[in-house]
């Protein structure tokens, strides 16, 4: 997968080496991928592979929705600040967890 449309917003999906500096996340934690919608791109280590790299997209593209959406701001009213980006980590998780089970 390169890249796909969502709600029109285009998204790239790029492959990068697992000690990439862009797979830090917010919290200045190394991950094993990362959404920025300021440059509308997934990045996603390269080491990934079968199904777990399959949960890591799921993840990765519900952040897509977050922001192709507008959910950000509904997130951001339902809980106080300190709990912002563990919110969204939550819906993320929850998707990649049990979208397949809904």
């Amino acid at each position: 997968m390169d890249g796909f449309d969502m709600n029109g917003v285009s998204w790239r999906v790029v492959r990068v080496s697992p000690g990439d500096p862009v797979l830090v996340d917010r919290t200045g934690a190394m991950t094993v991928a990362t959404t920025d919608p300021s440059t509308l791109t997934v990045y996603v280590s390269s080491a990934l592979g079968g199904r777990f790299l399959g949960r890591v997209l799921v993840h990765e593209i519900a952040h897509c929705a977050i922001f192709s959406f507008g959910l950000v701001d509904d997130i951001h009213r339902m809980c106080h600040p300190a709990y912002w980006i563990e919110a969204e980590e939550w819906v993320c998780n929850f998707l990649a967890d049990y979208g397949t089970m809904v």
